[in-house]
């Protein structure tokens, strides 16, 4: 099994950035809204990322026929998903992202993929459990998988070190230039 990271990695550029750009050109004050109230965590000392990024996100609630809409934007933005990838493509490959469910699982439909992703209730417009980056996609993975054996693994950052470690082989992924990462 081969494991990539989605933004940056496959998905030229950051795909909730895109979503966000996107629903804000549909839902100005809505998503302007949230953006505010997401503020009140830029002090926070646990989690403020995640908490932040849930706060941002939780205009997807007040979304009528929010998988037409995600799936809408996915199938406009499939043009980013990088050539290397495309041409590497297997089908048992896995995305592990911390970007949101609700999001990835659109893309990884369209790519016939699996995906393991941070998860958010859309309903409530939060995250459930913990952000799914660093330690916690090998946590994750291992809950999933169990013993199977990550042959290689790509992404974009040295927050996915864990993940970088745990594989047979890995490779930085800089636009579309695959670098060996060494141990």
């Amino acid at each position: 099994m081969n494991v990539y990271d989605f933004d940056n990695t496959i998905f030229a550029g950051d795909s909730s950035v895109k979503f966000i750009k996107y629903s804000f050109l549909r839902h100005p004050f809505k998503v302007l809204f949230c953006t505010l109230k997401s503020s009140k965590y830029l002090f926070c000392k646990e989690d403020r990322l995640g908490k932040i990024k849930s706060e941002i996100f939780s205009f997807v609630k007040d979304i009528d026929d929010l998988d037409l809409y995600v799936n809408t934007f996915v199938k406009k933005n499939m043009k980013h998903i990088k050539k290397f990838y495309l041409d590497k493509r297997k089908d048992n490959d896995l995305v592990i992202s911390a970007s949101f469910d609700f999001l990835i699982k659109a893309f990884c439909q369209e790519l016939k993929i699996n995906y393991i992703a941070t998860l958010y209730d859309t309903n409530k417009g939060c995250i459930i459990g913990k952000n799914c980056k660093g330690e916690e996609k090998i946590r994750r993975f291992k809950s999933i998988y169990k013993d199977t054996i990550i042959n290689e693994s790509y992404s974009d950052s040295l927050s996915d070190k864990p993940l970088l470690e745990y594989a047979k082989v890995s490779y930085l992924v800089k636009k579309n230039e695959l670098i060996s990462y060494k141990k």
